[in-house]
This record gives C-alpha cells, sequence and structure tokens, in this order.
C-alpha cells in the first residue's frame, strides 16, 4: 500500500444478515444458526471510485464477536470523518483480525479502481488470467457426500475438498474411497481435518487411504510436531491453515521448521489472518517453498470472495491452483447486485471483480 491513494470523501458502514442454506462446516456453528451477518466498509474518494471491504468474524474461529468488531470499526473510521488521521494510519496493530482485513480490503479496493486495475495488478500490467478454478467444498453425512462430488464433478470442477474428522474414522475413510471411486482418478481429492486426530489415529486413515491418491489433508493432527511423522509413514503431503492463524506467535513462526516436502500448501483465509497484506506476503513464501497457495474464505459474501479472487490471481507464479471460495453455495442470497458464482467449476475474472463494487441494499442495514 505504499502508493497513495486520492483523499476519502465519505465513509459507510452497513450491516447484512443473509439466510443460510444449510449449517456452516464450522464445527462451533450450530444448525439454529440460519443467517450469516457481517459488516460492509464503503469508501467514496467523491469522484466515480469505490472501495468496499467485508468484516465478518465467523462464530468458532474468529476470537471477536460482530458486536465487537463493529464497534472496532466505527471508531477507526470515525477518525477519517474527522480528518485526524490518515487512511493507512488506522491500520494498526491492535485491530481485531477481521477488522484490520476488512479496512485493508476496502483501501487497496479504492486504489485498485482508482487506478483501473485488480487489486494483483500493477498499473502497467495488461495480461492477466481471465478464470480461476475453485475446489467445490463436498461435506454431509454418508448418504448425500457422494452425490455432492459426484454433482461437483458433473458441474466441471476437477478438485474436491472433503470434510473429516468429524465422524468416526472408519465413516470417514468409507465417504472418502467412495468418492475416490465414483469421480474416478482424474479428480484431486483434498481433505480438511482440522486438527482432529492423533498421530495413531491419522495413521491408520493414511494406510486406509495410501491407494486413493489424496491431494493433502490440512492440518490432520492435533500436534503439529508430528506432521513430518505422518508424512514420512503416509506419504500423504499437508497443508497448513490452522498454524497460520495460531494465537501464538511462536506458532505460526514454527512453520518455517516442517520440512517443506511433508508439505503440500498454504491455506489463506485473510480474514483469519489478519491482513490482505500479510496473507500475500504468506502466499509469497509458500511460492518460494515449492508449496501451493490456496485463497480460502470464511464464508464471507460475493464482496470479499471477488476481492480474493482478484487478489489471488497473481500468486503461485502463474500456475493455476483451485481456491476456496466455493463457500458461496452455502449462502442463499448475496449482497450485490450479480451475485457471486461460478461456471464449471471455474469464476469468471475480472466480471466477479468488477461486479463486486456494486451493492444491492435490500440486505443492509446502514449503521453510520
Amino acid at each position: 500500500m505504499s502508493q497513495p491513494i486520492r483523499p476519502i470523501h465519505d465513509v459507510e458502514i452497513f450491516r447484512y444478515a443473509l439466510p443460510l442454506r444449510e449449517a456452516l462446516t464450522t464445527q462451533a456453528n450450530k444448525p439454529e444458526n440460519a443467517m450469516r451477518e457481517g459488516l460492509l466498509v464503503v469508501l467514496h474518494d467523491g469522484e466515480d471510485s469505490v472501495g468496499i471491504g467485508e468484516i465478518a468474524p465467523l462464530p468458532g474461529l474468529h476470537r471477536e464477536s460482530l458486536a465487537e468488531a463493529e464497534t472496532q470499526t466505527v471508531s477507526k473510521l470515525a477518525l477519517i470523518r474527522h480528518e485526524s488521521t490518515n487512511a493507512e494510519a488506522m491500520l494498526s496493530s491492535e485491530l481485531f483480525p477481521s477488522v484490520r482485513c476488512g479496512l485493508e480490503m476496502a483501501l487497496i479496493s479504492l486504489r485498485a479502481r482508482q487506478n483501473g486495475t485488480m487489486p494483483s495488478q500493477s498499473p502497467q500490467a495488461t495480461v492477466m488470467p481471465s478464470h480461476m478454478p475453485l475446489n467445490a467444498l463436498i461435506a454431509g453425512d454418508s448418504t448425500t457426500i457422494v452425490h455432492r462430488a459426484e454433482k461437483a464433478v458433473r458441474e466441471g470442477y476437477t478438485t474436491l475438498k472433503i470434510k473429516v474428522g468429524r465422524s468416526s474414522l472408519e465413516e470417514d475413510i468409507a465417504n472418502v474411497r467412495a468418492c475416490r471411486e465414483a469421480v474416478g482418478s482424474d479428480i484431486a481429492l483434498r481433505l480438511d481435518a482440522n486438527r482432529s486426530w492423533s498421530l495413531e489415529t491419522a495413521l491408520r486413515l493414511g494406510e486406509a487411504l495410501h491407494d486413493y491418491n489424496i491431494a493433502y489433508i490440512e492440518e490432520p493432527l492435533k500436534d503439529w510436531h508430528a506432521i513430518p511423522a505422518f508424512h514420512e509413514q503416509t506419504g500423504i503431503s499437508v497443508a497448513l491453515d490452522e498454524m497460520l492463524t495460531s494465537p501464538d506467535v511462536s506458532e505460526r513462526a514454527a512453520r518455517s521448521s516442517i520440512p517443506s516436502e511433508c508439505l503440500a500448501g498454504y491455506v489463506l483465509k485473510p480474514s483469519a489472518i489478519g491482513s490482505i497484506m500479510a496473507a500475500s506476503n504468506l502466499a509469497s513464501e509458500a511460492e518460494a517453498r515449492g508449496l501451493d497457495a490456496v485463497v480460502s474464505s470464511v464464508f464471507e459474501t460475493g464482496v470479499a470472495l471477488g476481492f480474493y479472487a482478484a487478489l489471488a490471481v497473481s500468486w503461485n507464479g502463474g500456475r493455476s491452483v483451485a481456491c476456496g471460495l466455493d463457500t458461496y453455495k452455502f449462502l442463499a442470497a448475496d449482497v450485490l447486485e450479480h451475485p457471486f458464482s461460478a461456471a464449471h467449476g471455474f469464476v469468471s475474472l475480472p466480471n466477479v471483480w468488477n461486479q463486486s463494487a456494486f451493492l444491492r441494499t435490500d440486505f443492509l442495514k446502514k449503521v453510520c
């Protein structure tokens, strides 16, 4: 954010509440939580450009509540209104992760639109990829998971991400085997265990799925120290997720101590990491280690998803890496006039970026 943006002329904050199609795939989420709520920060420069950021702490993932995030956001943006600070100065270290991410998103979006670019693009760049692949998020009980996997492949997805670690180990193994047999050998299977297992349990799964060509497992172990042992004994690579957002600074730093040959990638959720810039720095680190940088969401709206797609298109040195933005399917509506969507397992760029600037008002309530 080294280049200055034109002065901010006006600031608006909105709260949204969107209905869900089904309960979110977070362990702390309960079925009765039928809405996804959050804030939108809208920055106007007094001309034609607008920057929108999304602040949407997810219960069970973020430590801050939406009410706490709203209070902090209103306080920070009041400084801009009263011209007692510049925009970048409000990005102080004491901000909640979701708040800092949303404010950075709004500022970067505003600057990009002033420059006529996407967030990942320099004003001089002329060629950018036109599409980005998604991984289909597959969750549910054993009676629905294979059906959903088959449906995703028919729709054009070539990468599936299957949630594991919430049922018995035997059921997880049976579900993954059934999915592989249903979709064939050409579809990439990623598993997401959310640190569910001991090393002993994870090894049992690894042995059972040894011949099922698993692309990687997101953090299978309760104790990350055992990742090298898991990889050595199973041959299955691990993707880091929770480690990258740990409140323990020493644990986050310890990612570099895990041999790169044990890893497949970093799963990067900017809102949980707490910074767009920090997420991009981690993406660069992943590339330097020969790993994939997989942008992912915390069930945000099309505002954040369009931004993440436009940001991450420059990650991975131009390689095509399926991203974790399929979460839009859990929302029954969007805050955008043209809702975020995918076709044949891909999102279209720059369409989703351009469309992320046009809000519909029926799901928004102005805070200030």
